[in-house]
Order: C-alpha cells, then sequence, then structure tokens
C-alpha cells in the first residue's frame, strides 16, 4: 500500500458507517418512505433491477446497501438464489463480479466460493480509479496492476468520482486534495459538479466528494446547507432519488449515494 493508505478492508465499512449517519436526519416517515421503493425494486428472482426491469448484480449492491443503511430487511432468500444462479461468474465483466463478491460477503457459508472468485480478479486490473474504488469496496483487495492507477490521480483533469475514489484508496491527507475537491463545488445549486470546468451538478460527484471530504475531515460547515438542499431537490414522489435536477428516472444507485451524502453532511 501506499504510505499513509486506506487499508482496502475498512473501505467498505466505512462507507456503510457514513451512510448509516444518514438516519441521524431522516424522520421515520421518510426512511419507511425509502424503504418502499427499495423494495419496490427488488425482483421476484432475488435482484434489483436497474435502468429496466430486469435484475442486475450492479443494483442488487445499492439496494442491499440501501436496506442496510436505513435498517430495513433484505430479502436474503430471494437474494441467495439470485446469486446462485452465477455459479462461478464465468460470464461476468469486472464489475458484475465485484458486484457478486460484495453481495456474497452476506453470506459466511459461501466464503470459498467467494474466495476462488476474488483470487479470478487478479486477470481483471481496473481500467479508472472508481474501477479501483468499487473494486476495493467489493472484494478487499488492490493487486499490483491497480495500484500504479491509484497513485497518479490526484489531478485536476480527473472527473470528481475518480478524483474522490483516489484520495479515498490512498488517503491523501493533504491541502492540494481538498482544493482540487472544492474547485467542483456550485454555489449556486449546492452540489458538486463532475470537473472543475462545468456548472452542473450531479449526485453521483457529490456523494463521491463529500464522502473524500469527510475521509479528509474538511470542515463542511461553508457548504452544508446548501448541499442539503441540492440533494433533497433530487427526492421523487415514489421516495428514490435521481442523479441530477432534470433527471426524472430514480434508482437505488442514486438513492443510496443520497444517503451517502447526507451522512456525509452529518459528520
Amino acid at each position: 500500500n501506499a504510505r499513509g493508505a486506506i487499508m482496502p478492508d475498512t473501505i467498505a465499512p466505512q462507507l456503510l458507517a457514513f451512510a448509516k449517519t444518514s438516519r441521524a436526519y431522516l424522520d421515520g416517515a421518510s426512511r419507511r418512505k425509502m424503504i418502499r421503493f427499495v423494495r419496490s425494486c427488488w425482483n421476484a428472482d432475488g435482484g434489483v433491477r436497474g435502468r429496466d426491469d430486469r435484475s442486475d448484480l450492479y443494483y442488487t449492491v445499492f439496494g442491499a446497501l440501501c436496506l442496510k443503511t436505513l435498517g430495513g430487511r433484505i430479502p436474503i432468500l430471494r437474494l441467495w438464489r439470485y446469486l446462485q444462479s452465477f455459479g462461478d461468474g464465468a460470464e461476468l465483466d469486472p464489475v458484475h463480479m465485484y458486484s457478486l463478491i460484495r453481495l456474497r460477503t452476506m453470506f459466511p457459508i459461501s466464503s470459498t466460493r467467494r474466495n476462488q472468485l476474488t483470487r479470478r480478479l487478479q486477470d481483471y486490473p481496473a481500467e479508472s480509479p472508481y474501477d479501483i474504488f468499487f473494486k476495493v469496496i467489493s472484494a478487499e483487495q488492490l493487486n499490483k496492476e491497480d495500484r500504479p492507477k491509484a497513485l497518479l490521480l490526484l489531478s485536476s483533469s480527473q472527473t470528481t468520482p475518480n478524483l474522490a475514489a483516489a484520495i479515498v484508496v490512498n488517503q491523501n491527507k493533504n491541502e492540494e486534495a481538498k482544493a482540487l475537491l472544492m474547485e467542483r463545488f456550485c454555489p449556486e445549486s449546492g452540489g458538486f459538479s463532475v470537473s472543475s470546468t462545468s456548472r452542473n451538478a450531479d449526485l453521483l460527484s457529490t456523494a463521491t466528494a463529500l464522502f473524500a471530504l469527510t475521509v479528509l475531515k474538511a470542515d463542511m460547515e461553508p457548504i452544508r446547507e446548501k448541499t442539503f438542499e441540492f440533494i433533497e431537490s433530487l427526492w421523487r414522489e415514489d421516495g428514490g432519488f435521481c442523479a441530477y435536477a432534470q433527471d426524472g428516472f430514480v434508482d437505488v444507485e442514486y438513492t443510496f449515494y443520497a444517503l451517502l451524502g447526507i451522512g456525509c453532511l452529518m459528520k
């Protein structure tokens, strides 16, 4: 690991712990509404739907994270059957392989198969810092091919999710890292944009920036109120969250990003 870097096996628990802090902000009715939304996305086959009606391992990770964050009950038997249908994951791409491993951490009985899948990830070097971040929270490992990518990231040319992922994986606790992130804050809307040249805030950039800033122990007070307002503006009537102001589509991924963002602002 890089000197001072977070150990990979601490990132996933930290992410969930920060998200759970959102419970201090949400009242009971709001939590129940969000739980109903997430459970409505769970299909009969045991997976969670994504951008269409089909179950998807990637979105199932976020569905499980949402329910864990909110204190909702995960349909564990249906989920087990869904995961079993993928066998050894031979046909899966890296992101869905990471997702399968993350979900199988919920079932200690499947630890042998999960460890076999984790060893296979050596054949799947990550392509971006955010890939590295998702790989770490899923498989809790970095291999030697990933590590140089994770170390080269502190750059204004990186997208906000990539920059935030680099900061978290390497724990770049310095003012440069903080300044690069704060360049992406949009005071008009209250969220963070995908780059230093864009003024259009989105929830993925906002949540990942807030997570990295919380890791950096940055002072949130100057941005807290406006960012709360931005996140709340993306909450839709059915209980889910969408990606940006003009977006009408809600899903469990962005609902988890909302919970993570709120939780970080409560720290």
